[in-house]
């Protein structure tokens, strides 16, 4: 009986350390209901007696494992928030990777216990080397998951290897298939001298994938990196050349303004008051108006701002602000060129690439309401984007030049732990920033 309580335990710490995986990677538990922490602490409960049970009867079962994944899967997508199919894929490894380091611990106690191994562990399944045994490897697993959730990924950086988490998953589940097969035969057969060759083959496969996963997701990261970086310096520099050119063509105007108003005193004087208002409207078209206007308090953004306003309403678009004086405005100049230049950019091009007659406008709205700061921009469109990874696809020609706009942003959102929220509706698409 004391055994098996201690197996009981084991389970529930194991269940235990891959929802503290979870919330350290993919679940958002800085917003769980109260409805989510029930169905997290129930299912830790009820996972880990059941496994734990179990396991004082049988060293491995199949179908406890796939029982165990199956109730953990469902569990985990009842949880509010996004990226569920990642979240499936994080626990079928885990519990896979878990089963995989039972198995290598087996192999190497039966080199040690030798015939032993089979009526002290694998029949006698309530025993205390059992015990040590799978404490021994949840402590491992636990060290390596602590690293794991220190290093506090994004979630979207995770998102980004999605693929590769999922390749990963199925060798695993695929070999521990085989080495159960492995080692269910060499009990039936007695075999356990064979335990140093399969047990090194199991630990060296696994040394290959971690190998190959490392070197693939550093290669991936360095280059994503120097990619940010070349985006982000081009994305800045844009957004300063386009407002020095405003600059100077404002000083074009306040240089020529002599002799504006000489033509507009002549045009008085003729009495062809509609010559004035059409050359008015010229020097309104020829140049723009960046007087300072306050929208949320920081230059730069309020720049931005209006700079993106004449620029839409001279392409036909409405483009209406609603924005509140921002008391601390969290992001710095090139973050907030990349975050608000990035959005509008979009918004505008959406509404360009509609028909000509069509209605086309858009909207910003800014609040700041105690420490959030809360940005929605919606703008019209034809149609709904297509969406993939939980984010629209960009429609331009060069896939691999165009789409970091929007990675770019959620990565600045990552950093100060906003969020990011996209919604299409009646010829309509929305982007809602919670900070």
């Amino acid at each position: 009986m004391g055994t098996k309580a201690l197996l009981i335990g084991i389970s529930l710490f194991e269940v235990g350390i891959l929802y503290w995986l979870l919330c350290g990677t993919v679940l958002e538990k800085e917003y769980f209901r109260k409805k989510d922490w029930v169905i997290l602490y129930a299912s830790t409960v009820g996972i880990g007696i059941n496994a734990g049970g179990n396991r004082s009867l049988i060293f491995f079962s199949q179908y406890e494992f796939i029982v165990c994944v199956a109730v953990t899967c469902i569990c985990v997508l009842l949880i509010s928030g996004q990226y569920k199919f990642l979240r499936i894929i994080i626990v079928i490894l885990y519990y896979a990777l878990v089963a995989l380091v039972d198995f290598f611990a087996a192999f190497v106690s039966m080199i040690v216990l030798r015939h032993e191994f089979k009526n002290v562990v694998y029949l006698y399944a309530n025993s205390m080397v059992e015990c040590i045994l799978f404490f021994c490897v949840r402590l491992i697993v636990a060290c390596c998951v602590y690293q794991i959730v220190k290093r506090k990924y994004d979630k979207a950086y995770i998102r980004e290897f999605q693929s590769l988490l999922l390749m990963v998953m199925i060798i695993m589940c695929l070999m521990l298939r085989y080495y159960q097969i492995a080692i269910v035969s060499m009990m039936l057969e007695g075999r356990e001298q064979e335990a140093g060759t399969v047990g090194l083959s199991l630990m060296g496969v696994m040394l290959i994938i971690l190998f190959t996963a490392i070197v693939y997701l550093k290669n991936k990261t360095l280059e994503k990196e120097k990619e940010l970086l070349i985006m982000r310096d081009t994305m800045v520099a844009q957004k300063y050349t386009e407002l020095e050119t405003a600059i100077e063509k404002n000083r074009q105007l306040s240089h020529d303004l002599k002799n504006h108003i000489l033509v507009l005193k002549h045009f008085k004087m003729e009495g062809d008051y509609e010559g004035i208002d059409k050359y008015i409207e010229e020097i309104e078209q020829n140049f723009f108006d960046i007087k300072r206007i306050v929208w949320t308090g920081n230059q730069i953004a309020d720049m931005l701002l209006e700079q993106k306003r004449i620029l839409a309403e001279q392409e036909g678009i409405a483009f209406t602000i609603q924005a509140v004086p921002v008391a601390e405005w969290m992001f710095d100049d090139s973050e907030t060129c990349s975050l608000l230049g990035n959005l509008l950019d979009n918004a505008i091009e959406a509404c360009m690439r509609m028909d000509y007659n069509a209605n086309k406008w858009v909207s910003v709205k800014i609040e700041n309401q105690k420490q959030l700061l809360f940005i929605k921009i919606e703008n019209s469109i034809n149609e709904a984007p297509v969406m993939e990874k939980g984010r629209p696809v960009s429609v331009k020609g060069d896939k691999k030049r165009h789409g970091y706009g929007l990675k770019n942003v959620e990565r600045i959102l990552n950093k100060y732990d906003g969020t990011i929220a996209y919604l299409s509706r009646d010829k309509a698409f929305q982007i809602k920033l919670l900070i």
